[in-house]
């Protein structure tokens, strides 16, 4: 059996989900297949694949993992993994992988929200904390709780750039925890940035692209407040903002990648291609993690 375990972007709210407030997130045109293969030496180098391994109870075993897609990208390959990695040897319901998936990777990691593993569990577009949609599950971890719902839609098109250098999921988070607890300030930002995702669900709703564009242009000058965006993130979103609908960092920050809705594609993608940057013209999807024969 092969696993094919889809990337995902968050629209709207990375950095405040973990601390409870509403963020958008979906599942891309973008799989990955995952094979699990005997080997005698079962080396395997990444924390939350070894820990998964280990949860299962397996040994001498190789994790393979076939995208295009660079790792610390923001786009999910550590939660895509592990329940890739679930899922080829158990079978589950989407909302015992999403929680048995974050439960591995929180515990890899330290830190973080379910959002991801939710995501790439349900498939399609997913609110956390919000009021919309058709309810899928909760998850609570160190007293806050996350609750999800699937929110029907049409599939939106989106340009997705790898800025050329990682993000650190774990420094990204701890570094935006800092400012989270040193006031009110903080605490404001990411008010406003779960008033925006709650506006986003909307306008997605609707299919007006303009007005996700907006708002995703705002989400992002809100998180460049934390210190999360880079020179080239920066270049990236700025031709984005040029030639498409808006654009912002996804995931975590510090590295990784920007989405884009596009509004001019070709000359968008010309442009990107002057940066010498990895880019995916995808559309989100409302397919989530599945398994089969080969």
């Amino acid at each position: 059996m092969v696993v094919y375990s889809p990337h995902k972007v968050i629209i709207f709210g990375e950095h405040a989900v973990v601390h409870g407030y509403p963020a958008l997130s979906a599942t891309v045109d973008l799989f990955a297949k995952i094979y699990l293969i005997p080997s005698r030496s079962g080396l395997q180098y990444t924390p939350f694949v070894q820990r998964t391994l280990a949860y299962l109870g397996l040994k001498n075993i190789y994790v393979k993992v076939e995208t295009n897609v660079p790792s610390g990208s923001g786009l999910g390959t550590s939660s895509m993994i592990i329940a890739g990695i679930l899922m080829s040897e158990r079978n589950y319901t989407k909302e015992q992988l999403a929680n048995e998936a974050f439960n591995i990777e929180y515990e890899t990691q330290g830190l973080g929200s379910p959002i991801d593993t939710s995501t790439i569990s349900a498939g399609g577009f997913v609110l956390t904390n919000g009021n919309e949609g058709i309810p899928l599950w909760k998850i609570e971890k160190n007293g806050i709780t996350w609750n999800f719902s699937s929110i029907p839609t049409r599939n939106m098109g989106l340009v997705v750039v790898y800025s050329g250098s990682k993000g650190s999921t774990r420094e990204q988070v701890a570094k935006v925890r800092k400012f989270y607890e040193r006031g009110s300030f903080a605490k404001d930002i990411m008010k406003r940035i779960g008033n925006i995702t709650q506006e986003g669900v909307k306008a997605v709703t609707k299919g007006d692209n303009a007005k996700v564009g907006e708002l995703m242009n705002e989400n992002h000058s809100e998180l460049k407040v934390f210190g999360i965006s880079t020179e080239q993130i920066e270049k990236i979103v700025s031709i984005g903002r040029e030639y498409g609908y808006g654009a912002k960092l996804t995931g975590a920050g510090g590295g990784g990648a920007v989405i884009i809705i596009p509004r001019e594609k070709e000359k968008l993608l010309k442009k990107l291609k002057e940066l010498n940057v990895m880019v995916f013209d995808t559309s989100t999807t409302s397919a989530g993690i599945f398994k089969r024969s080969e």
